[in-house]
């Protein structure tokens, strides 16, 4: 039996019209905002770009709701510096926000956040190093691991310890300390066999106090959160507590507030150590754009920053933290996990898929 051109793209031709059909009744059905972008307060950008899931695959949306990036991923994250990772079966590799597709081709095992313009990444049989956004190789492979550059700075672990290279590769601080934490606010942690003390952007001891860190965090705005024998404070840059330790654990600040644990429930409190928000969430997500996503019993919701009540009340199987305005959400479980976005009056931008 023959048959001709014609007849052999028709299927093609109709399995492409339903998948359009079904993108456009997605983005009609949604409440799609026309004013996000660009408008929101909070580090907004015109050509921020969110992962979606559609089909079993990772394409990538506008803040609007808009497919900007056909679904072609086993996964993606979130975009970082102007570049998300995505990967494809078990090697990743980049796309580029602008011009919007540009792709470095998935080819390695593991692939860090690009900052400052560089990412770690590491090849097959290979070491650790750094790729610029057109995929060459800044700084050779040569470490055992390497962390995202933060404020032009990242944490390498070489010969089993740690130490920190400057953007060009140069050693700022020798490895010589068991764990680290990447640079904020001038200041980074590292662990010693006494405890955690900070080094500064020289990388000369600046915080090593008398009493014993067993966990150090990231300062921001001038605070970081670390643990003593006797519980979880704040410490300020020059190594004083000036928050008690003595909560079962916190969280870094954002936007003013940090979270605490007290017994089963966690609420947040101000650089005062005033309590804003009472103790009354099973699980948090810190602060950002003015809403910070919380657990109540199996749920999550939403809460406003400035009265702490739940503003969205949809409840969510999970949900992340607001950028750019949306926030991802999850809908199911196991195999009925689906995506969605929502903008802070709780609409969906797009409505969850799978």
């Amino acid at each position: 039996m023959t048959y001709s051109r014609k007849q052999e793209l028709k299927p093609r031709i109709l399995s492409l019209l339903l998948f359009t059909l079904f993108v456009l009744v997605l983005m009609t059905g949604c409440d799609v905002v026309n004013s996000i972008t660009g408008k929101d307060d909070d580090n907004d950008k015109a050509t921020a770009i969110h992962p979606v899931l559609l089909n079993g695959s990772w394409g990538f949306i506008s803040s609007s709701g808009n497919i900007i990036m056909n679904p072609q991923f086993d996964l993606a994250r979130d975009v970082s510096d102007g570049m998300a990772a995505v990967r494809k079966q078990t090697l990743w590799g980049y796309v580029q926000v602008e011009p919007t597709g540009t792709m470095i081709e998935p080819q390695f095992i593991s692939a860090g956040d690009f900052e400052d313009g560089l990412a770690p990444v590491q090849l097959p049989g290979q070491s650790y190093g750094f790729i610029d956004r057109a995929g060459n190789y800044v700084i050779e492979a040569q470490f055992d691991f390497a962390q995202p550059l933060s404020e032009g700075k990242a944490a390498v672990r070489l010969d089993g310890l740690w130490g920190y290279i400057n953007a060009d590769g140069t050693f700022l601080v020798e490895p010589t300390y068991s764990d680290a934490r990447p640079f904020s606010d001038g200041l980074a942690a590292v662990e010693t066999f006494e405890g955690w003390i900070y080094i500064d952007e020289n990388g000369n001891e600046s915080i090593n106090p008398t009493f014993k860190i067993s966990t150090a965090g990231e300062f921001v705005d001038g605070l970081a959160p670390i643990e003593t024998s006797d519980g979880w404070g704040f410490i300020n840059k020059s190594g004083n507590p000036v928050i008690t330790p003595k909560y079962q654990e916190t969280g870094r600040f954002s936007q003013g507030l940090a979270w605490f644990r007290d017994g089963e429930y966690i609420g947040f409190i101000n650089k005062d150590e005033k309590i804003v928000i009472d103790a009354q969430f099973a699980e948090v997500k810190p602060f950002s754009e003015d809403m910070a996503a919380v657990r109540l019993s199996n749920d999550w919701f939403y809460i406003k920053k400035g009265s702490g009540l739940v503003s969205i009340t949809t409840p969510f199987e999970n949900a992340e933290s607001f950028s750019n305005g949306i926030a991802r959400v999850q809908l199911g479980t196991d195999d009925n996990i689906r995506y969605g976005y929502i903008n802070k009056k709780g609409e969906y931008i797009w409505y969850p898929t799978q």
